[in-house]
């Protein structure tokens, strides 16, 4: 203790200083760049006996190899010309103390014995916890100080790197104990290696916080390491055994550098604090220069290369709107893609991390997109290929693709339907224009709101018909994305099939009826003709042999109805017998001028007759009595049906080539009250009449029917413009060389 005193005594050391050093509640002890002692105050003295060097004070609180290694820390320090704190050791072997080992500007040292403060019970719990929670974790973690000397190390850590419990002993330096693990076997050397130079290695790792570093063992495990700065100048070490995941891993990660996706982090400010190579690829830098790019800079950087951001190439300023889209992202994390002049396009996401920041994600979708656009335009080929018309309204019934049988039902008349219209207001503006057939009584109004339910409610097989006679069946369905299609199949065809086949049907009918009607009126006739022949000749008998006129006018009117009975009875032998006329080359103006002769004196003097005949009308081949007796009979039927209609009557005929130039048509209309349309096929039906009893047999139509269905011909009733029935009569012209 008298070196002690006697340091005291040096000068600007001793008095109220020495006194107020003394006056501490911890030992203090400052050392020359020698080792020497200089100072040291009583605290200190009664805990080092002897402490008249460094070394000696060093080796007495923790032992010469301990020691040692401190003073190693010290002379490392002074190299680096560090100084402050050094090392900060737990004595509990000295009562509960920490030595904390300061190194001085002038290279000497200053050596603080304090005394450990008693932590409260809820600290010492909540120590006690996490020092539990730290041990037990599934991954090795130790704790270094800033001179790389260990204070602590868990279970896990143990386990892996001291498997023998010999090395990790709390205040070594880590150099120290790698060496120790490099002597004992527990970190072989690579081939070639020196000792010295892997030590360096290790310190290197450490000095650098590397990260996934394999660290070296003799247990044939797969260990990788990591290293992270704590706030008070430490580092964490830690330290996890990966040796059965490194296969999947490896695998894993192999698949994940080939695949086209860019990760990058970003803080709150948007600063980049990490991304991959596939994320720098689009800017045609490297990973590090992006990060080093400030967030205006990066974007800057990067708008000239765009085409088009949310697939929207019409903005002026394509960097504003890329800035803005990634600032909307960040609040709302909705994706958006981004094109580049290269042909690239890029998915952008993101997705919020802690401290403000956010995950990136851009994914390379130009090989995708590609592939949807070869796809929609295989699907729009084949779309646009079908015989169905197939239109796609949006959820605000706004039409955005119709394939070309649609354009050819609603695109090639004015006004024209075409993409881009709201369906109802186009439809609307065609239905004004005539282009569709209303049903009776039916407003356009009422056919837009029937079309508009029949969208909303998906309808199907709603039929259409068009003004110009096309005829079509919708059918509406709901899509995926809260759209509409409708399809139009065209029936106009299968309509006009179904009509023929009707038609034909009618006259199978008819041709039935005839041959039944023919078999009765055969036998009617066989019987009638005896008793009328009777009647016939015993009225000839009777003329010129009765005086009498009274009696000799009876006798007429029977020679009269006989005969007339005579007329009929051979009128149903012909219809039944269904006899073949004899064709010859004909003029249809010479059988209707005819006809017209033949009827002139039933026609009233009041009925105005108008007769219209095209000239040079190509000849028929028929039979010119029995077609002028259907001409006649017509008239004479039109002249009955304007009889009871108030004003003068008015027939019409006329004659004319039909539109194909292969036949002659004949029209005789009237002003009557016409033939009601459900009617207008029965009338050729035997023994079917639209007059009052007594006044028609029904049989005169029905005639006219099958001589003209035996000319290979036609005979149908329409509405005439003259407000009652016309008859038409399509006759086919004769061949050449007839």
């Amino acid at each position: 203790m008298d070196d002690l005193h006697s340091t005291r005594a040096a000068p600007g050391m001793d008095g109220p200083l020495a006194e107020a050093l003394d006056c501490l509640d911890h030992g203090v002890a400052v050392y020359d760049p020698a080792g020497a002692l200089t100072l040291a105050n009583a605290p200190f003295a009664e805990a080092v006996a002897t402490p008249a060097t460094l070394a000696e004070a060093l080796a007495a609180l923790l032992g010469a190899a301990e020691g040692d290694g401190l003073i190693q820390t010290l002379a490392q320090a002074r190299d680096r010309q560090k100084t402050g704190l050094i090392a900060e050791l737990p004595l509990p072997e000295q009562g509960e103390l920490t030595l904390k080992l300061h190194a001085r500007a002038d290279g000497g040292a200053t050596l603080v014995l304090a005394a450990t403060p008693a932590p409260s019970v809820e600290t010492r719990d909540a120590r006690a916890l996490f020092a539990d929670a730290i041990d037990n974790v599934n991954f090795g973690v130790a704790l270094i100080d800033e001179a790389q000397r260990l204070v602590f190390a868990n279970k896990k850590f143990r386990a892996h790197g001291d498997p023998r419990d010999e090395l990790l002993i709390a205040g070594r330096s880590m150099r120290q104990i790698h060496r120790d693990a490099i002597r004992t076997g527990l970190f072989p050397l690579p081939e070639g290696m020196a000792e010295e130079h892997l030590l360096d290695a290790m310190d290197q790792l450490i000095d650098t916080n590397a990260r996934d570093f394999p660290v070296p063992n003799n247990h044939g495990s797969a260990l990788l390491g990591n290293v992270y700065d704590t706030e008070l100048g430490g580092r964490v070490l830690t330290m996890q055994d990966v040796t059965e995941d490194r296969q999947a891993e490896q695998l894993i990660v192999g698949a994940m550098s080939r695949l086209p996706v860019g990760v990058a982090i970003e803080d709150a400010s948007g600063q980049f604090t990490h991304c991959n190579e596939a994320f720098a690829a689009p800017y045609g830098l490297s990973a590090a220069d992006l990060i080093a790019m400030p967030p205006e800079a990066r974007m800057a950087y990067l708008s000239p290369q765009l085409v088009s951001v949310d697939n929207d190439a019409r903005a002026e300023d394509l960097g504003a709107a890329f800035r803005a889209a990634i600032l909307q992202q960040r609040e709302t994390l909705k994706p958006f893609e981004v094109r580049f002049k290269s042909g690239q396009q890029f998915l952008v996401e993101r997705g919020r991390v802690e401290n403000g920041g956010c995950v990136v994600v851009v994914t390379d979708i130009t090989a995708l997109k590609d592939a949807e656009t070869r796809n929609l335009a295989a699907v729009t080929d084949a779309v646009q290929t079908l015989d169905i018309a197939v239109v796609l309204f949006d959820k605000d019934l706004r039409i955005t693709f119709g394939n070309e049988k649609w354009a050819e039902l609603f695109s090639t008349r004015e006004p024209r339907i075409r993409v881009g219209d709201h369906v109802l207001e186009a439809t609307r503006k065609q239905a004004a224009a005539g282009h569709f057939v209303l049903s009776e009584g039916r407003t356009v109004d009422e056919f837009i709101a029937y079309w508009r339910d029949t969208v909303l409610t998906y309808r199907k097989d709603v039929h259409v018909a068009f003004s110009d006679g096309r005829h079509v069946v919708a059918s509406c369905h709901k899509t995926r994305l809260d759209g509409f299609l409708v399809s139009f199949i065209d029936i106009t065809e299968q309509r006009a099939i179904e009509a023929e086949l009707a038609r034909q049907r009618e006259i199978t009918h008819q041709k039935e009826r005839l041959s039944a009607l023919g078999e009765l009126l055969a036998g009617v006739a066989h019987e009638l003709n005896n008793p009328l022949s009777i009647i016939v000749g015993y009225a000839q008998m009777l003329e010129g042999q009765i005086a009498d006129p009274v009696l000799q006018r009876r006798v007429d009117r029977i020679a009269e109805a006989a005969n007339r009975s005579a007329k009929i009875v051979e009128m149903f032998l012909d219809m039944a017998q269904e006899r073949p006329f004899e064709k010859t080359p004909c003029s249809v103006n010479e059988i209707v001028a005819s006809a017209l002769d033949v009827a002139e004196s039933g026609l009233s003097a009041e009925t105005r007759v108008e007769v219209f005949l095209a000239e040079d009308l190509a000849p028929i081949l028929g039979d010119p009595d029995s077609l002028i007796q259907v001409i006649y009979n017509i008239l004479i039927n039109a002249q009955q049906a304007v009889q009871p209609v108030p004003g003068p009557g008015h027939l019409r005929l006329r004659s004319r080539p039909d539109a194909e130039g292969g036949a002659a048509l004949i029209e005789i209309a009237d002003n009557g009250p016409g033939i009601p349309e459900a009617l207008r096929n029965r009338v050729f039906e035997p023994l079917f009449s639209t007059k009052e009893v007594g006044e028609g047999t029904g049989m005169g139509l029905a005639l006219c029917h099958r001589i003209i269905t035996s000319h290979g011909g036609s005979i149908a009733i329409t509405d005439s413009d003259l407000g009652g029935a016309q008859f038409e009569i399509r006759l086919p012209i004769a061949p050449p060389g007839a």
